[in-house]
């Protein structure tokens, strides 16, 4: 019993379709498959991507979720919330204090320190006397390297409720930082300034 043998590498042979009158095939001018157009979209999206262009990636990303190809829309998804963490979440309006604390307190979880000081910053302008607010700025600006600015809002915030002594004095974060800056070490440990 013999078996004829097929190549798996030869591929049919078929005239290419014709368009119009220059000579291309329809293939190199027709419209691309669902997939090939998703993945034609999630390349240009990287592309902005790595360019910083993140507002006009995410739009190339949302486009490419619409996609057939279910990884490609998973991955694309993905780079969306990459964008919307890293623009802060255009989309939200923060006006109150308690707002920006708590937009400081995300940020300063997912250690985007920068954005972080800034909508604390503002927070404290609208609130100067909130120890609660003093007390995160006093963590951010130790995580940011100002040991002086730490010590300062601590400062702050224990005159205005001393139960935040005790409270750093517990925190994993402010230890660590004490460990690193002696004067904030002094003010957890002596209580004093």
């Amino acid at each position: 019993m013999t078996r004829k043998k097929t190549s798996i590498t030869e591929p049919k042979k078929t005239a290419p379709a014709q368009s119009g009158s220059t000579g291309k095939t329809a293939a190199a001018v027709g419209p691309l498959s669902g997939d090939a157009l998703q993945l034609k979209t999630f390349e240009l999206a990287i592309q902005l991507f790595s360019q910083r262009k993140l507002a006009e990636a995410r739009e190339r990303f949302v486009e490419a979720t619409k996609g057939p190809a279910a990884h490609i829309s998973d991955k694309a998804r993905a780079f969306i919330q990459v964008c919307d963490r890293r623009t802060g979440g255009l989309a939200v309006q923060v006006l109150t204090a308690e707002e920006h604390f708590n937009h400081g307190v995300e940020r300063l979880n997912a250690r985007d320190v920068e954005r972080a000081k800034q909508h604390l910053d503002r927070a404290l302008q609208l609130e100067p006397d909130a120890d609660h607010i003093l007390y995160i700025m006093a963590l951010c600006c130790g995580l940011a390297g100002d040991a002086t600015g730490a010590c300062e809002n601590l400062r702050r915030a224990i005159d205005l409720e001393p139960r935040n002594r005790i409270l750093a004095r517990q925190d994993p974060e402010f230890l660590g930082l004490a460990s690193q800056f002696p004067s904030l070490r002094t003010l957890l440990e002596r209580g004093s300034y």
